[in-house]
């Protein structure tokens, strides 16, 4: 959160907003945390309270909602229920799934981080498309893509899917979100979306550990390059630009293939809500850079794959990659055997692996 109120200061006070190291989104981002920085200087605090509230009821709110969406029954905030249509918080639809991916909720919230909202703006985006409420669909969209860019995945889906009108309504978003910093920033826009282009797309790529996205993964793997503390793990020693060229061309790979599954399955009930929570997973694993914390984004589709698989044998698909995910944590091995196994891609790979289990299961109509 801090790195937003910097940002947002920054822009304020008409200073250099790239000065700030942690600054890494676009533009439009800074002008977007002025108020943060407005709230922070009434009371340090206050905000960071009402931000880690808001955040804890956010995340309830996004496990209600596919709990009831996908389901006949409402989660409550109650222990325990009586009522046979209602799930409380002792009910494993609920408790497995909030515990399988506890781990991944503490890191955004010891963080106070951006990206529960930022699920549950796409997720809104996609009530209101399933309401035919196009215009604000698409303008929640864009604000969420000029904040911070990886919810983008979302638009070569919605061409996909033929929501014409939700794409243009981005599409015309991002426009006015450009003329905001355009008349925010006034001649050093240009300059601004380049420094910002350079450093975080063309130059941006972080084979550190911390990174936990394909892309780190691949440097790693393919580079002379150490992920973690001196520590290499190559298999191969290309460049930079080539790991590049074989990561994307992975990911095109698992995009074509998701692409024909979604096809095939194109008439199943609640097809567009189940798609569109996939690809919503695939955010962390796809984007250049990913922390820990981007895979709140996984949440939705682990409900609904424990939900789909509870009572089948196939459940320790589900089970072991979101455990491996949790006892891989500092709090089990430390914080060096962590740094190894995040080296090595374990959050990374099973991430992917419950995406693509989700792909498979979830839009699976036979």
């Amino acid at each position: 959160m801090g790195g937003y109120i910097e940002a947002g200061k920054l822009a304020w006070q008409g200073d250099y907003i790239y000065s700030a190291h942690r600054n890494t989104w676009p533009p439009f981002m800074s002008i977007a945390s002025i108020p943060l920085h407005w709230l922070n200087e009434v009371s340090f605090v206050g905000i960071r309270l009402v931000w880690l509230l808001s955040m804890l009821a956010t995340y309830w709110l996004i496990f209600k909602w596919t709990i009831s969406f996908f389901t006949s029954n409402e989660l409550v905030f109650r222990l325990n229920s009586k009522n046979k249509n209602e799930i409380s918080l002792t009910n494993p639809l609920f408790l497995l799934p909030f515990l399988l991916t506890l781990r991944i909720f503490i890191e955004e919230i010891s963080n106070l981080q951006v990206n529960i909202s930022i699920l549950a703006v796409c997720i809104l985006s996609l009530i209101l498309t399933l309401k035919q409420k196009h215009f604000w669909a698409g303008i929640l969209l864009a604000l969420v893509i000029s904040t911070k860019v990886y919810p983008i995945i979302l638009i070569p889906f919605l061409l996909f899917k033929r929501e014409f009108r939700t794409t243009l309504w981005t599409i015309m978003g991002l426009g006015l979100t450009h003329v905001a910093v355009l008349f925010y920033f006034g001649d050093g826009s240009t300059a601004l979306y380049q420094q910002w282009y350079t450093k975080q797309v063309a130059d941006g790529l972080q084979c550190i550990h911390y990174n936990q996205s394909l892309w780190s993964f691949f440097c790693g793997l393919l580079s002379d390059t150490s992920r973690f503390d001196g520590w290499y793990f190559n298999i191969a020693s290309l460049t930079i630009s080539q790991t590049k060229i074989l990561t994307l061309s992975f990911i095109g790979s698992i995009g074509l293939w998701v692409s024909y599954i979604f096809y095939k399955n194109r008439d199943q009930e609640h097809a567009l809500t189940i798609q569109w929570l996939i690809v919503l997973s695939f955010i962390p694993v796809f984007s250049p850079l990913a922390w820990k914390c981007y895979f709140v984004f996984i949440a939705p589709i682990v409900i609904l794959l424990y939900h789909k698989l509870k009572s089948t044998s196939n459940k320790w698909l589900l089970y072991i990659p979101l455990f491996i995910i949790t006892f891989t944590s500092e709090i089990f091995l430390g914080n060096t055997l962590s740094d190894v196994t995040e080296s090595l891609g374990f959050i990374t790979l099973s991430s992917l692996f419950i995406s693509l289990l989700a792909t498979y299961k979830l839009t699976n109509t036979s």
